[in-house]
Protein backbone atom coordinates (compact mmCIF):
# COMPACT_ATOMS: atom_id res chain seq x y z
CA UNK A 1 0.00 0.00 0.00
CA UNK A 2 2.78 2.54 1.23
CA UNK A 3 5.28 0.72 -1.45
CA UNK A 4 2.52 2.24 -4.14
CA UNK A 5 2.44 5.55 -3.28
CA UNK A 6 6.33 5.79 -3.41
CA UNK A 7 6.20 4.09 -6.99
CA UNK A 8 3.96 6.77 -8.04
CA UNK A 9 5.41 9.60 -6.36
CA UNK A 10 8.48 8.44 -8.40
CA UNK A 11 6.85 8.26 -11.49
CA UNK A 12 5.51 11.89 -10.69
CA UNK A 13 8.94 13.40 -9.86
CA UNK A 14 10.26 12.05 -13.25
CA UNK A 15 7.63 13.17 -15.29
CA UNK A 16 7.67 16.71 -13.60
CA UNK A 17 11.78 16.40 -14.76
CA UNK A 18 10.34 15.51 -18.35
CA UNK A 19 8.40 18.68 -18.18
CA UNK A 20 10.72 21.13 -17.10
CA UNK A 21 13.13 19.17 -19.90
CA UNK A 22 10.99 19.66 -22.49
CA UNK A 23 11.67 24.02 -23.65
CA UNK A 24 15.18 22.79 -23.73
CA UNK A 25 14.93 19.79 -25.91
CA UNK A 26 12.25 22.20 -28.01
CA UNK A 27 15.53 24.82 -28.38
CA UNK A 28 18.05 22.60 -29.64
CA UNK A 29 20.75 23.50 -27.36
CA UNK A 30 20.99 26.87 -28.49
CA UNK A 31 22.44 30.15 -26.57
CA UNK A 32 18.91 30.95 -25.00
CA UNK A 33 18.01 30.86 -21.81
CA UNK A 34 15.49 28.28 -20.58
CA UNK A 35 14.51 24.37 -19.56
CA UNK A 36 16.89 23.01 -17.54
CA UNK A 37 19.51 26.42 -17.55
CA UNK A 38 18.66 26.62 -13.40
CA UNK A 39 20.21 23.26 -13.02
CA UNK A 40 23.41 24.59 -14.41
CA UNK A 41 23.47 21.62 -17.12
CA UNK A 42 24.83 22.45 -20.55
CA UNK A 43 24.17 19.45 -22.19
CA UNK A 44 20.46 18.20 -22.40
CA UNK A 45 21.52 14.72 -23.60
CA UNK A 46 22.95 13.76 -20.36
CA UNK A 47 19.94 14.56 -18.72
CA UNK A 48 17.87 12.86 -21.07
CA UNK A 49 20.18 9.17 -20.39
CA UNK A 50 20.26 10.51 -17.04
CA UNK A 51 16.16 10.07 -16.85
CA UNK A 52 16.32 7.24 -19.24
CA UNK A 53 18.25 5.72 -16.37
CA UNK A 54 16.02 6.63 -13.80
CA UNK A 55 12.93 5.53 -15.75
CA UNK A 56 14.94 2.06 -16.30
CA UNK A 57 16.03 1.74 -13.00
CA UNK A 58 13.01 3.04 -11.38
CA UNK A 59 11.38 -0.22 -13.99
CA UNK A 60 13.87 -2.69 -12.78
CA UNK A 61 13.42 -1.94 -8.31
CA UNK A 62 9.63 -1.78 -9.33
CA UNK A 63 9.89 -5.03 -10.84
CA UNK A 64 12.04 -7.26 -9.01
CA UNK A 65 13.15 -5.31 -5.52
CA UNK A 66 9.64 -3.64 -4.70
CA UNK A 67 7.77 -6.30 -4.56
CA UNK A 68 9.87 -8.49 -1.91
CA UNK A 69 10.50 -4.90 -0.07
CA UNK A 70 6.90 -4.93 -0.34
CA UNK A 71 5.78 -8.16 0.80
CA UNK A 72 8.17 -7.86 3.73
CA UNK A 73 7.47 -4.57 5.04
CA UNK A 74 3.90 -5.97 4.61
CA UNK A 75 5.17 -9.01 7.08
CA UNK A 76 6.35 -6.78 9.23
CA UNK A 77 3.30 -4.87 9.64
CA UNK A 78 1.16 -7.62 9.84
CA UNK A 79 3.55 -9.24 12.75
CA UNK A 80 3.35 -5.42 14.40
CA UNK A 81 -0.27 -5.40 14.23
CA UNK A 82 -1.35 -8.94 15.73
CA UNK A 83 1.75 -8.04 18.17
CA UNK A 84 -0.26 -5.10 19.24
CA UNK A 85 -3.94 -7.42 18.85
CA UNK A 86 -2.00 -9.71 21.16
CA UNK A 87 -1.25 -6.90 23.40
CA UNK A 88 -4.79 -5.63 23.80
CA UNK A 89 -5.77 -8.71 24.15
CA UNK A 90 -3.38 -9.80 27.08
CA UNK A 91 -3.98 -6.70 28.89
CA UNK A 92 -7.78 -6.87 28.69
CA UNK A 93 -7.24 -10.58 29.84
CA UNK A 94 -4.96 -9.01 32.62
CA UNK A 95 -7.46 -6.52 33.49
CA UNK A 96 -10.27 -9.51 33.68
CA UNK A 97 -7.92 -11.28 35.68
CA UNK A 98 -7.47 -8.69 37.76
CA UNK A 99 -11.05 -7.93 38.46
CA UNK A 100 -11.84 -11.14 39.28
CA UNK A 101 -8.92 -11.51 41.73
CA UNK A 102 -10.17 -8.25 43.80
CA UNK A 103 -13.87 -9.54 43.58
CA UNK A 104 -12.01 -12.94 45.29
CA UNK A 105 -9.84 -11.28 47.48
CA UNK A 106 -13.15 -9.19 48.57
CA UNK A 107 -15.31 -11.83 49.13
CA UNK A 108 -12.84 -13.96 51.04
CA UNK A 109 -12.12 -10.79 53.26
CA UNK A 110 -15.97 -10.59 53.79
CA UNK A 111 -15.76 -14.52 54.58
CA UNK A 112 -12.63 -13.86 57.31
CA UNK A 113 -14.76 -10.62 58.99
CA UNK A 114 -17.68 -12.89 59.11
CA UNK A 115 -15.54 -15.60 60.62
CA UNK A 116 -14.24 -13.35 63.35
CA UNK A 117 -17.55 -11.60 64.34
CA UNK A 118 -19.35 -15.15 64.37
CA UNK A 119 -16.05 -16.38 66.87
CA UNK A 120 -16.49 -12.73 69.09
CA UNK A 121 -19.96 -13.60 69.37
CA UNK A 122 -18.83 -17.57 70.25
CA UNK A 123 -16.50 -15.96 72.54
CA UNK A 124 -19.16 -13.49 74.17
CA UNK A 125 -21.99 -16.27 74.72
CA UNK A 126 -19.31 -18.76 76.31
CA UNK A 127 -17.94 -15.56 78.43
CA UNK A 128 -21.72 -15.15 79.67
CA UNK A 129 -22.11 -18.90 79.86
CA UNK A 130 -19.35 -19.38 82.06
CA UNK A 131 -19.90 -16.61 84.59
CA UNK A 132 -23.32 -17.52 84.96
CA UNK A 133 -22.18 -20.93 85.36
CA UNK A 134 -19.26 -19.57 88.32
CA UNK A 135 -22.66 -17.46 89.61
CA UNK A 136 -24.72 -20.71 90.22
CA UNK A 137 -21.67 -22.26 91.55
CA UNK A 138 -21.21 -19.66 93.48
CA UNK A 139 -25.07 -19.42 95.05
CA UNK A 140 -24.98 -23.61 95.32
CA UNK A 141 -21.64 -23.19 97.11
CA UNK A 142 -23.11 -20.62 99.72
CA UNK A 143 -26.68 -22.74 99.84
CA UNK A 144 -24.21 -25.69 100.96
CA UNK A 145 -22.46 -23.59 103.43
CA UNK A 146 -25.67 -22.43 104.92
CA UNK A 147 -26.76 -26.08 105.13
CA UNK A 148 -23.43 -27.59 106.18
CA UNK A 149 -23.46 -24.80 108.79
CA UNK A 150 -27.04 -24.88 109.91
CA UNK A 151 -26.69 -28.98 110.69
CA UNK A 152 -23.67 -28.35 112.30
CA UNK A 153 -25.40 -25.88 114.72
CA UNK A 154 -28.06 -28.43 115.06
CA UNK A 155 -25.62 -31.23 116.07
CA UNK A 156 -23.50 -28.65 118.17
CA UNK A 157 -27.12 -27.44 119.79
CA UNK A 158 -28.33 -31.31 120.46
CA UNK A 159 -24.80 -32.13 121.44
CA UNK A 160 -25.14 -29.16 124.33
CA UNK A 161 -28.71 -30.08 125.13
CA UNK A 162 -27.55 -34.03 125.45
CA UNK A 163 -24.38 -32.76 127.68
CA UNK A 164 -26.89 -30.49 129.91
CA UNK A 165 -29.42 -33.25 130.38
CA UNK A 166 -26.10 -35.62 131.55
CA UNK A 167 -25.18 -32.83 133.74
CA UNK A 168 -28.56 -32.38 134.85
CA UNK A 169 -28.60 -36.11 135.46
CA UNK A 170 -25.27 -36.38 137.26
CA UNK A 171 -25.82 -33.49 139.59
CA UNK A 172 -29.10 -35.09 140.27
CA UNK A 173 -27.60 -38.63 141.21
CA UNK A 174 -25.44 -37.48 143.15
CA UNK A 175 -27.83 -34.78 145.24
CA UNK A 176 -29.74 -37.90 145.92
CA UNK A 177 -26.91 -40.07 147.39
CA UNK A 178 -25.90 -37.35 149.64
CA UNK A 179 -27.46 -34.36 151.15
CA UNK A 180 -25.28 -31.50 150.17
CA UNK A 181 -24.78 -27.83 151.08
CA UNK A 182 -24.61 -25.17 148.51
CA UNK A 183 -20.59 -25.46 148.55
CA UNK A 184 -21.18 -29.06 148.36
CA UNK A 185 -23.19 -28.45 145.14
CA UNK A 186 -20.73 -26.02 143.60
CA UNK A 187 -18.14 -28.67 144.14
CA UNK A 188 -20.35 -30.99 143.13
CA UNK A 189 -20.87 -29.04 139.95
CA UNK A 190 -17.25 -28.44 139.25
CA UNK A 191 -16.43 -32.31 139.52
CA UNK A 192 -19.38 -33.23 137.00
CA UNK A 193 -18.32 -30.26 134.66
CA UNK A 194 -14.60 -31.99 134.42
CA UNK A 195 -16.01 -35.21 134.45
CA UNK A 196 -18.20 -34.79 131.31
CA UNK A 197 -15.02 -32.80 129.76
CA UNK A 198 -12.88 -35.93 130.39
CA UNK A 199 -15.67 -38.66 129.05
CA UNK A 200 -15.78 -35.91 125.73
CA UNK A 201 -12.08 -35.88 125.68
Amino acid sequence: MRLASWGRAAALAALVLLALAEPALAAGGGEKKGGLDFTGIKRYDLGIYTLVVFGLLMLIVGKFAWPKIRDGLEKRETNIRSALDQAKADRAEAADLLARAKKDLDETAAKVKAMLDEARRDADALKLAKTEEGVRDAQAERERGKRDAALEKDAKSKELQQEVVSLAMLIASKALRQQVTLDQQAKLLDESIAELKANRA
